[in-house]
């Protein structure tokens, strides 16, 4: 793809582990340009479930959107500043690799991770808020295994070590963002080759807890955003209207209105022990790949899942 528009580099997860910290710091440094909203999902090839429901399709394959699209969502980038975009759903998908790497073979990567247990429990509630849920968290866990298996983050890590060299990832870990952001900021920069300047999103927690006001409310903005992407012609006019347009951004700002900052309930004991068992190997292979202890990510007593604020 020599000469054509390429990325410098992509986030691509894990969800509720940082990557909105993560977004907003780059988003201010004056070297790094992200794209217009965290989430463009250009590299990602399976169209996820949430999203065939709330269009009423079964589809099971993203529609390319063009190369034409992507620079789009970067011509507000100043000459010289490295473009990039985040979406936890890359990590995941079977085929973002390949995708990346066929943009650009030499883009470099970040992961998010957070321990999986608390990862996951945050994850349904930040969903939840959004999506018109009408199970529980346990429930969750029976009827939709593949939710605490995107948590597994070593075969995604593996996945993209079949397309990029070591050298193109960085990782980041939410207990070190906790224990020394700046020092988890400074090497972020150092990967990506610019200079750790000052950035106020540093010290500032984003994406926080959140619980709904009215499930009504979300239920209707959630139905009328089904009978709007449904067909091909009305679907077209709502992704000109969210990305070219702006109201993406209103959209956005009316979901948040019905949300309020607050405290989920605590994960019970029993569940945070079936969390447990189901990460613990693939949370032992990621310490040893890492080449960090990560034994307190098994342990109940650190388990951390009702704060009022997470990255």
């Amino acid at each position: 793809m020599s000469g054509a528009f390429q990325l410098d580099w992509a986030g691509v997860g894990a969800a509720k582990a940082g990557t909105s910290w993560t977004a907003a710091i780059l988003g201010e440094h004056p070297e790094i340009c992200v794209g217009k909203g965290k989430e463009l999902d250009y590299f990602l090839e399976n169209m996820p479930e949430y999203m065939r429901l709330r269009l009423g399709t079964d589809e099971t394959k993203m529609r390319p959107k063009g190369l034409d699209w992507l620079q789009q969502q970067f011509d507000h980038c100043r000459p010289g500043q490295l473009k990039g975009e985040i979406s936890p759903r890359y990590l995941s998908d079977p085929g973002s690799p390949r995708l990346l790497h066929e943009h650009n073979p030499d883009i470099k990567l970040v992961f998010n991770f957070r321990n999986p247990t608390e990862a996951a429990y945050s994850y349904f509630h930040h969903y939840s808020a959004f999506h018109p849920v009408e199970m529980n968290f346990e429930q969750a866990l029976d009827n939709t295994p593949e939710g605490a298996e995107y948590f597994k983050y070593i075969q995604w890590i593996e996945h993209y070590l079949e397309y990029f060299p070591r050298d193109n990832i960085h990782f980041i870990l939410m207990d070190d963002i906790r224990a020394d952001s700046r020092a988890v900021y400074h090497g972020l920069c150092r990967f990506l080759g610019v200079e750790a300047v000052e950035v106020e999103s540093l010290i500032r927690r984003v994406n926080t807890s959140k619980q709904i006001r009215s499930k009504a409310l979300l239920r209707a903005v959630y139905g009328m955003n089904m009978f709007v992407g449904r067909h091909a012609s009305t679907r077209w006019l709502r992704d000109r209207l969210k990305y070219d347009l702006g109201f993406g951004n209103v959209w956005f700002k009316i979901k948040q209105l019905n949300l309020k900052r607050e405290k989920y309930p605590p994960l019970t004991p029993e569940t945070r022990d079936r969390l447990l068992d189901i990460y613990r190997d693939s949370n032992r292979r990621l310490g040893e790949f890492l080449d960090r202890d990560l034994g307190h990510w098994n342990d109940p007593a650190t388990i951390r899942t009702r704060e009022t604020a997470e990255a």
